[in-house]
This record gives C-alpha cells, sequence and structure tokens, in this order.
C-alpha cells in the first residue's frame, strides 16, 4: 500500500498500523460524510498558535491549499496547548485505520473499539498524529 505509514503501540504491546494517501479521504467522507481536509483545516485553526502564524489566514480548505508547503506545515505544527477535538481525532484515527486494512472494509464501531481511550488525550500521541498530519497534507512525489 502506498503513501505514509506509521505504527503506533499500545501501552499492551499491540501495534496500530495507520496508513494516510488519497484513499484515506474517500474513507473518512464514507464513514463519517464529511470532509477530511475541512477537518483537519477547523482542527489546525483550533490548536494554532496565533504568534506563530501571523499574517496567514485560513478559513476554508481551499486557503490551506493556496498556501506554499512552508506555510501549511508551519499552520499544522504551530501548536500550543491542544484544545481536544476528541470527535475529529477519533474519525482521523479510524479513517487511517481503515486505509491500513484496505480492501478489508471494517465496521466503523469495531475500528473505533480498537483504539484505546488514551490515544485521545494522550499529548505524545496527538503530537505524533499532528506530525503525520503534517506529512500526510505536505508530502508531495516527485514524478520522474
Amino acid at each position: 500500500m502506498f503513501g505514509l505509514v506509521k505504527t503506533l503501540k499500545t501501552d499492551e504491546g499491540r501495534e496500530i498500523k495507520l496508513v494516510g494517501n488519497a484513499l484515506t479521504f474517500i474513507i473518512y467522507k464514507s464513514y463519517f460524510g464529511r470532509d477530511l481536509l475541512s477537518d483537519i483545516v477547523a482542527f489546525a485553526r483550533a490548536n494554532a498558535n496565533v504568534d506563530g502564524i501571523k499574517g496567514v489566514t485560513v478559513k476554508t480548505a481551499e486557503d490551506i491549499n493556496a498556501l506554499d508547503r512552508e506555510t501549511r506545515e508551519k499552520i499544522i505544527n504551530a501548536a500550543g496547548e491542544y484544545k481536544f477535538d476528541s470527535e475529529f481525532i477519533i474519525n482521523f484515527l479510524a479513517a487511517l485505520i481503515a486505509t491500513a486494512k484496505y480492501p478489508e472494509k471494517p465496521d466503523i464501531v469495531s475500528i473505533i473499539t480498537e483504539i484505546p481511550p488514551y490515544f485521545i488525550t494522550d499529548g505524545e500521541i496527538i503530537t505524533e498524529l499532528t506530525e503525520f498530519l503534517s506529512l500526510f497534507i505536505s508530502q508531495k512525489k516527485r514524478v520522474p
């Protein structure tokens, strides 16, 4: 499977594989009826360190798409204290897990119950997800 791949380990030593690629956007929309990029922008805006991104206005997904790579990364990484949006975090994790399991189409409830509850508020996990999110948005592959 192509895309970004990350494996998170639970306290019990279980591995949870996350995969992010174009399919993730479709899976997210099919499971939750929401646009992933719009939710990423909302999450980034809620957690942005305003001083770190002065002069940048992001109100829509199109606004973030119009930014250069460095500015997009700055917006995603400019996090102060996290304002947790547990629904987004759970949905994003579930979509990444479902992408990793493709072509299997697991039930959303079974995916969500796979996610340890502490993943939702653990600062280290959220930081890893934010870094993954930044790469997920800004990675460009060059075609020879």
